[in-house]
């Protein structure tokens, strides 16, 4: 027997439990009474009364059948519209440990769910979250329609699914889900006759059934309504469920609103009703004169009261002054996280204000090399939306700080969060030739070395994020070059947009510094995993800090430079012993001052990190002196590999110089 004192149970189990329980007494017809001939003024027959002795039992089925298919609803909104992938090419495992397998039957080749599409699942002792359970066997489902980030129409098929070894639903059913920015709506319809079965024997038909849920991010409220016919084996009747007035109520609490009549006529009817705050875990049943209180969670495993696709964990008695964290919205992209994506967290009422609970915002990657992006937050309604300022990197893991709400009320709630796996469809690599320009030295741009894991052809659209009128020789291409107009002095934005057939794409924005004519500055490029620059790029001038230039006439092999600001920076640089420093190309750079005399010799630390040891190169493009044989000009690219093996930071030195930034 059920046990209806634990609200962690799925709904179909119960439901069939309920009726198999029943089935050992009670639902008598009340229609026993001899004198119901038919004939020449034979008086009519009363109306049968089934549902007299199964009151409790008829709003048990009822209700659970709701929350049942609203659980088979979740399951399709987890299925189609926020796939991980649509073929799997094999078996997979599920969260625990099960196998499931995906195959996707694509009619127009197009990598993506379409019209005329199917999706087979087959599963082999896999959970299932949004139904809270085991299952076996397969689903079908057929797309009639589809709109990426907008909804589906899909049938269902179920017959070949087993639940918890022991359920089963034959027939067919119909999902339509429909999304917006503030709103979604979910109805489940069955197509024809939909058998439930426990243990192979059928319990219950259902027909024309349909169940619908509303969700209203701005009012942070629910609306669900219920109507069909279930045909009950147990009683060998079949009764009506007609919603009179719509279950409402706030997300994760138990409706304090509606009503819904469970008859086999006019004379034979059961009503359930909702609860406005006292008793509101309860709902009313009232037959005729007679009305008592059953709990909502003997009837009903949560989806009812849900949002996003899966039940709430707890479900709380309505108050007017109640304030939680409810859900994310589409909580299953969590595990496969869009770069630039934003992550839309629900309360329980509209939210007022809403920040980092120990400061700013943060997406936090805290694996080698670390990645903290900030984040901006918006606030819309219930709807808490949390969205980097610039895009994570792809295939990683981040937390996202904590964040604490303030409710229209004055309530205060946190969302607190476990982990984000950021998507690996497509792994950008976008790469600059320096991070400097002027009006005819721009640098080459790249994203060529992108990983792409979709099965297609990337797509590239280069494009201005600034306006100062940028013009892109290949904006299509992965490799291109640009120009800005004469008399450009402002920085610039670009982006690049990478874009898979499917329809995915990731954007990698990059910002270029103006450099003027006959400028004195220090700049480097860091890759990830660099441990020198951090992974960043930076540039200093005179307005930043000073700078130094050591030349001895004395030792005419060595340069060193150094600056001094915020942060400290130094560059030495060392011809091979013997020769004087000077214009040209030095290969093989390491290490100064531990390189070999035959060897040039690099060296670029600071802010507290150098290199164990070191390999690079280093070109100086100018070098002149004035007459007492200081350093008048300077110009010095240099690339520097920490522990020899190390990405690789590039860097620009220019003292009063004039020479090209990108060659």
């Amino acid at each position: 027997m059920t046990n209806f004192n634990i609200i962690s149970k799925v709904s179909l189990i119960s439901l069939s439990s309920v009726l198999f329980v029943s089935a050992c007494g009670g639902g008598g017809s009340g229609n026993d009474s001899p004198g119901n001939g038919s004939g020449s003024g034979a008086t009519p027959p009363p109306p049968k009364i089934i549902l007299a002795d199964y009151q409790t039992e008829a709003s048990l089925s009822s209700l659970s059948s709701l929350d049942s298919f609203l659980q088979l609803g979740f399951m399709a909104q987890n299925d189609l519209a926020f796939p991980k992938t649509l073929d799997t090419a094999g078996e997979v495992s599920c969260s625990n440990g099960g196998l499931f397998e995906k195959t996707h039957f694509d009619t127009d080749s197009d990598s993506k769910l379409s019209s005329g599409d199917t999706l087979t699942i087959t599963y082999r002792e896999c959970y299932i979250g949004s139904l809270a359970d085991f299952v076996d066997g397969s689903v079908v489902y057929t797309i009639n329609s589809y709109v990426e980030n907008e909804g589906f129409d899909a049938t269902l098929d179920l017959s070949d699914l087993e639940i918890d070894g022991s359920i089963n639903l034959d027939g067919q059913v119909r999902i339509e889900y429909a999304e917006a920015p503030t709103n979604s709506e979910l109805s489940i319809i069955t197509l024809g006759d939909v058998a439930l079965s426990f243990n192979g024997e059928k319990v219950l038909t259902f027909n024309d059934f349909e169940v619908m849920k509303q969700n209203d991010y701005l009012t942070a409220k629910y609306r669900v309504n219920v109507n069909g016919t279930i045909d009950d084996e147990t009683i060998g009747e079949a009764y009506q469920v007609a919603q009179i007035e719509s279950f409402s109520g706030f997300f994760n609490e138990y409706p304090n609103e509606g009503e819904v009549s469970i008859f086999t006529s006019s004379a034979d009817v059961v009503k359930v009703s909702a609860n406005f705050v006292e008793n509101s875990m309860y709902y009313n049943v009232a037959y005729g004169e007679e009305s008592f209180l059953v709990r909502w969670e003997e009837a009903v495993e949560g989806a009812l009261m849900g949002v996003g696709t899966q039940a709430p964990d707890f479900i709380t008695p309505f108050r007017s002054d109640n304030f939680s964290f409810a859900a994310f919205i589409k909580e299953a992209s969590l595990n496969n996280f869009g770069l630039s994506d934003s992550i839309v967290m629900v309360f329980s009422r509209p939210v007022d204000s809403a920040s980092g609970s120990y400061g700013e915002a943060s997406f936090e990657n805290f694996d080698f090399p670390y990645d903290r992006v900030p984040a901006d937050i918006e606030i819309n309604g219930s709807m808490v939306i949390v969205t980097p300022i610039r895009a994570l990197k792809a295939n990683a893991t981040y937390t996202l700080s904590d964040i604490e709400a303030i409710s229209t009320n004055g309530q205060t709630a946190f969302a607190r969060f476990s982990t984000i796996k950021t998507s690996n469809k497509i792994i950008p690599v976008v790469s600059k030739q320096s991070n400097l320009f002027r009006y005819n030295d721009t640098p080459q741009l790249s994203a060529i070395d992108t990983v792409n894991n979709t099965g297609g052809v990337l797509s590239f659209q280069w494009k201005e994020k600034s306006e100062i009128g940028v013009e892109f020789n290949s904006p299509t291409e992965a490799v291109t070059t640009f120009t800005v107009p004469e008399g450009t002095t402002e920085d610039i934005t670009v982006e690049v947009v990478i874009t898979a057939p499917s329809g995915y794409s990731v954007t990698e924005t990059l910002s270029l510094t103006y450099m003027a004519p006959m400028s004195t500055f220090l700049s480097f490029d860091s890759p990830t995993g660099d441990y020198i620059g951090g992974g960043e790029s930076r540039v200093y001038t005179e307005t930043d800090g000073v700078f130094w230039i050591s030349y001895d006439v004395g030792t005419p092999n060595f340069i060193g430079v150094s600056y001094d600001g915020t942060d400290w920076w130094n560059l030495d640089l060392a011809a091979p012993a013997n020769e004087s420093i000077d214009v040209g190309v030095y290969e093989e750079a390491r290490r100064y001052p531990f390189q070999s005399p035959t060897l040039p010799g690099l060296s670029f630390t600071g802010s507290g990190r150098g290199c164990n040891q070191s390999i690079g190169k280093f070109e100086i493009l100018e070098m002149s002196y004035d007459g007492s044989g200081n350093i008048q000009n300077l110009a010095v690219d240099f690339e520097q590999s920490c522990e020899l093996t190390g990405p690789l930071l590039k860097g620009k030195f220019r003292f009063n110089s004039d020479a090209p930034l990108n060659k």
